[in-house]
């Protein structure tokens, strides 16, 4: 393996990371995450020293946030790292002083290794990059012999194209998205105390998932959940019928593949498909509706249209010239009228986690999980199966299990795990 001796560095957060250490609290952590499930208990000395060793390889992670003038930026971060136990609840929010300044956190339990990060230093494409590259040296460091088939990154030399703001550098000042949004119907309801989170993982077998939205409905599998979610919230949500708010179901889209990019900070943007709910719907309808939303937007030029918009904020001199704490306070009432009040729900599909074969007999599963306001569902898949992780804030789960009973009716094979324990009433 070539090693790249670093300098000093410092950058600016990327277009999308700019907004969440303003927004970022108790109740909405904006961080998410992933975990590996091992062929064995976790030695916690090996996970430690497989993060510093992949910390010295990957320069967007060995940082912490730092204050300036007119916009926070990142600055390099050598303390140490300190790996641990997983606590009872999932994606909690953490001050990053208490965590050596560092913006990510790695559990042990058992046989899992989790990252949790938060979201202004990477998306989901990053994050497991990084994982997969933590993994891998911690099995290469307990004398396992491993081929990485140049799919672990942190094997491979470094190059400055990891570390781009690829939004910026896509940016075309002309040809920009004119943004503007209704208000978005949400589910009301008891919260869990202390910020819990209700985890329902369900798991399907790939073949038989795949064929059914494939040849009964010609539609992906991103597609089907997006649109069966969005029934089981018409067909279970309080007032949702004839609502004058429609249900805008939002879903990440990685821009790497459409633009050429090996960055490993953010680059994802948001499609979404707005269901009117002053209109009677039926399943097949919804779906069919769904697969042309994401038809029309799922293009380079839209997609190039809405980054251009979003980018384009940011270039405007006004929004440069304000000073930080103008701009804290800016992004916190935008983020309310602009993206809480806007969205339903967001639903993310990681798609299938690709493994080096060694790597993979040593993987037993993957999970990743987003957490946010109501309900969020994210999806991964490894091995043959899929996994479909639906957190929710909400004690009430009525939309859940629509979701649930839906699926039986297909013929799908679910395999259902949670989080919640008995006796958890008592304190939830």
């Amino acid at each position: 393996m070539i090693t790249i001796k670093k300098t000093t560095y410092w950058h600016k957060l990327d277009n999308a990371a700019k907004i969440f250490p303003a927004v970022s609290n108790h109740n909405r952590s904006n961080v998410f995450r992933l975990s590996f499930y091992l062929d064995e208990e976790i030695d916690v000395d090996f996970l430690e020293h497989a993060v510093k060793l992949s910390l010295d390889r990957f320069q967007t992670f060995a940082v912490q946030l730092k204050s300036g003038l007119f916009w926070n930026y990142f600055a390099e971060n050598k303390k140490p790292f300190k790996v641990e136990k997983e606590p009872p609840q999932i994606c909690k929010y953490f001050k990053f002083a208490q965590n050596n300044d560092y913006l990510f956190k790695v559990y042990y339990l058992n046989n899992k290794v989790s990252l949790e990060t938060f979201h202004s230093i990477t998306d989901g494409t990053g994050a497991i990059i990084f994982l997969k590259t933590i993994v891998f040296k911690y099995y290469t460091l307990k004398g396992y012999t491993l081929e990485h088939e140049n799919k672990i990154l942190g094997e491979l030399p470094y190059s400055n194209r990891e570390s781009v703001d690829a939004f910026v550098r896509n940016y075309d000042s002309n040809n920009k998205k004119q943004l503007k949004e209704v208000k978005a119907y949400h589910l009301k309801g008891e919260k869990f105390k202390d910020d819990w989170n209700l985890l329902i993982k369900l798991q399907v077998p790939s073949d038989q998932f795949l064929n059914m939205c494939r040849e009964k409905y010609k539609v992906s599998v991103t597609q089907y959940i997006t649109a069966l979610i969005a029934y089981a919230y018409y067909q279970e949500g309080t007032n949702a019928k004839g609502n004058k708010n429609p249900i805008k179901m939002l879903v990440p889209v990685n821009l790497r593949p459409y633009f050429d990019e090996i960055t490993l900070r953010n680059f994802a943007l948001y499609i979404k498909a707005t269901y009117d709910l002053q209109h009677d719907w039926t399943f097949e309808e919804m779906l069919e509706f769904t697969k042309n939303e994401f038809f029309e937007q799922l293009t380079k030029e839209q997609l190039q249209q809405r980054l251009n918009a979003l980018v384009g904020i940011e270039k405007n001199i006004f929004v440069r010239i304000l000073p930080l704490f103008l701009k804290t306070i800016a992004f916190k009432i935008g983020y309310k009228q602009l993206a809480e009040s806007i969205s339903t729900m967001s639903l993310s599909n990681l798609g299938n986690v690709d493994l080096p074969t060694d790597l993979k007999l040593r993987i037993k599963d993957v999970d990743f999980i987003t957490a946010g306001k109501d309900i969020n569902c994210s999806i991964c898949s490894v091995h043959n199966h899929i996994n479909i992780n639906l957190i929710s804030e909400l004690k009430d789960i009525s939309t859940i299990r629509y979701v649930v009973n839906h699926l039986r009716s297909e013929g799908i094979d679910l395999v259902i795990d949670t989080n919640y324990q008995e006796g958890y009433d008592e304190i939830l």
